[in-house]
């Protein structure tokens, strides 16, 4: 099989980014998750046409390996011209911000297409990683990959579904709840002026029983957590709707701790974010390969075409601590 029948993809990770290190090293051992989850599937096999979900979008024909993932600087290593296209250096799996990094989000993505460029790749999927449909799934990205697209001529920018979007988040969440033992719990998000990407998140909630909250806009968690103690809930979880530990996390747990001081008769449970793992991996492969369905109607667009506190626990002075 020549080169030229071939169309080798890379895959981008997009988070929202932080002045805190912590979320982009956590996403890089996402990355790292992703990356071995791609390896180890067959991209190449067929699937029949009965077995293929609403939105399924066919992968690229050929089996993927990298040692390692890519951060826009990481370097490429020139690899044998003999060897291709079987050591085709990938996955290539990469990670880049939308604020607050060195480069703007497209200088990122120009970066990393010119390096993948290198292995032979001539599309790029991009994964958003945000929870919420909100301005920077609808509008921030897709205008940055745009950006990009004009610079990379050569190659295929793919803007893939948000994560918010895969119907597995249910099954997500609802494993971080089989850890507490609570009458009732809270999922906070972090909230949108779309009302409709807080709808999302409400439904999610109600779908396991649970009540949501927003730390950006209202409902708040502290009017929530007085509703709920109102209607006698004595131990209360709160799950953190966030991917990654960080700066609003930390304010989380500030947070909790002042609600435990303020009601002391009230048990309270908080459970970590959902953090970097395999099972979130899955997810994210799914979403770069088109292979689920969604929990919205959206699927990949061309762009051509277009060390946080899990448990807190009664001290003698009231307050809840580790």
């Amino acid at each position: 099989m020549s080169a030229s029948t071939l169309s080798p993809t890379a895959y981008l990770l997009v988070f929202h980014g932080s002045r805190d290190p912590r979320p982009a090293q956590a996403a890089e051992y996402l990355a790292q998750f992703v990356r071995l989850q791609l390896e180890s599937k067959p991209v190449g096999l067929t699937v029949a046409k009965s077995a293929r979900p609403k939105g399924y979008v066919s992968p690229s024909s050929y089996f993927e390996r990298l040692p390692m993932p890519l951060t826009s600087s990481s370097p490429i290593k020139a690899n044998d011209p003999g060897d291709w296209p079987y050591s085709a250096y990938l996955p290539l799996v990469g990670t880049a911000c939308l604020e607050a990094g060195a480069l703007s989000l497209h200088e990122q993505i120009i970066e990393f297409g010119h390096r993948v460029s290198a292995a032979g790749v001539r599309s790029i999927r991009i994964v958003p990683l945000f929870l919420l449909k909100g301005i920077h799934v609808s509008e921030d990205i897709p205008a940055e990959v745009q950006l990009a697209q004009r610079a990379l001529p050569t190659l295929t920018l793919r803007l893939c579904a948000h994560l918010g979007s895969h119907v597995g988040l249910e099954g997500l969440v609802r494993t971080k709840l089989q850890s507490t033992t609570a009458d009732d719990w809270l999922l906070l998000a972090h909230g949108s002026r779309r009302i409709e990407s807080n709808g999302a998140i409400q439904s999610l909630a109600e779908s396991l029983g649970g009540t949501t909250a927003y730390w950006a806009v209202s409902p708040s968690l502290e009017t929530q957590v007085i509703q709920l103690i109102q209607q006698g809930v004595q131990r209360l979880a709160i799950l953190p709707y966030f991917l990654f530990t960080g700066p609003t996390t930390d304010a989380v747990t500030r947070r909790t701790e002042d609600l435990a001081e303020r009601f002391p008769s009230i048990s309270f449970h908080l459970l970590p974010p959902l953090g970097p793992s395999p099972e979130l991996a899955h997810l994210v492969v799914d979403l770069a390969l088109g292979w689920t369905p969604l929990r919205q109607n959206q699927g990949a667009i061309s762009m051509k075409r277009v060390a946080f506190r899990h448990q807190i626990q009664r001290s003698s002075m009231g307050v809840l601590k580790r």
